[in-house]
């Protein structure tokens, strides 16, 4: 009896240390995206969360018999968290999908990203333009292209600069007019490309040391934090392989560094800062014949170099838009449930630390 009430006692301790290593937040729902889509986008601008993007399915071609999402929504609309209301606006010129958004200012700033291909046919065609959209004049306009042409990548503001790092493109020197598609060869991207909003201008920098795409990327004092994502290819569906890796960018150095791994590889997520801390959320994975999708919620500590846990996303989504609010990351739309049907989430889901 008093070895059962020893073991006892003894599982509770267990159970209160645990708790303590784990995150203490909550999440909410608040109004949903009006039009649900994948491959959506997000940032803040002015207390706005604008939300850029989607796919939906071009039936006219298919690769293996199946139908992939391929035509560009190029649906654009920004949330209001004081009114909890959303507000249509205007595309820019030439829908992407896969693309990578940052702001800086009263400016949403585009890069990149999947566009039909010129031939009609099934497939993504990676891009090189940049474009920025004005909210105060609520207008767009077209900036310097890229150097590397590449959808699947990710951006990050760090003052009047803008980070574009990894993603995928047609292979150098191959000719592919109906684009990438599952079968076709692809190049997975460890590129590093700065843009800077008052110059206009792009500078090369040294690359990450694993090549990936579907990848998020987040910045802290003086350094930029690249985690996850998939290499192999930059399609769903087994193609790929999902990476825990977490390199770690110095900008005053342009060096590479490693950090801790994600305790759960993890492609298509959002990270984000908020005191201090990069959090991880949802993304997509592949596991035997069946895909799926992640409601994982991991929070990365830089000073510490360790990873923890912190409660799940009410739904497991990946390929969704996120930003961070007064403190609170909102996860907006994408896929939730990978297979065995694509079923599109017209969610907004809302953790508070």
């Amino acid at each position: 009896m008093i070895w059962a009430r020893l073991s006892t006692a003894a599982v509770i301790v267990m159970a209160l240390l645990a708790g303590a290593a784990q995150g203490q937040g909550n999440w909410t729902q608040m109004k949903p995206l009006p039009q649900g889509a994948n491959e959506v986008i997000g940032a803040a601008v002015g207390g706005l969360l604008y939300v850029y993007g989607g796919e939906r399915m071009q039936t006219k071609y298919a690769i293996r018999g199946v139908n992939l999402p391929t035509q560009p929504l190029g649906m654009f609309w920004a949330y209001d968290p004081k009114t909890d209301s959303w507000t249509r606006l205007d595309s820019n010129p030439v829908p992407v999908h896969h693309a990578a958004a940052a702001a800086i200012g009263n400016k949403f700033y585009l890069f990149g990203g999947f566009r039909l291909p010129d031939t009609d046919k099934i497939g993504w065609y990676p891009e090189d333009r940049t474009w920025v959209y004005d909210t105060e004049t609520q207008k767009w306009s077209e900036l310097p292209p890229m150097p590397t042409p590449r959808g699947a990548a990710a951006a990050v503001a760090v003052g009047h600069k803008i980070y574009v790092v990894g993603g995928a493109k047609i292979p150098s020197g191959t000719k592919l007019p109906d684009g990438l598609n599952p079968s076709s060869p692809v190049e997975i991207l460890g590129t590093t490309e700065m843009f800077d909003t008052e110059t206009k201008t792009w500078t090369t920098l040294k690359p990450m040391t694993l090549p990936r795409n579907h990848l998020d990327i987040a910045y802290l004092d003086g350094k930029l934090y690249a985690i996850g994502g998939k290499v192999g290819s930059c399609f769903p569906g087994g193609f790929g392989s999902n990476v825990p890796m977490t390199e770690v960018y110095d900008i005053a150095s342009d060096t590479w560094s490693t950090g801790a791994p994600m305790p759960t590889a993890r492609s298509g997520i959002g990270a984000a800062v908020i005191d201090g801390k990069i959090y991880v959320i949802g993304g997509e994975g592949w596991t035997g014949e069946s895909g799926g999708v992640f409601r994982t919620n991991e929070a990365y500590e830089p000073n510490s170099d360790k990873w923890v846990e912190e409660p799940p996303m009410p739904t497991g989504l990946q390929g969704f838009a996120k930003g961070v609010l007064d403190g609170k990351l909102y996860a907006v739309s994408g896929v939730g449930l990978r297979h065995p049907m694509y079923s599109r989430m017209a969610l907004n889901e809302v953790y508070t630390p």
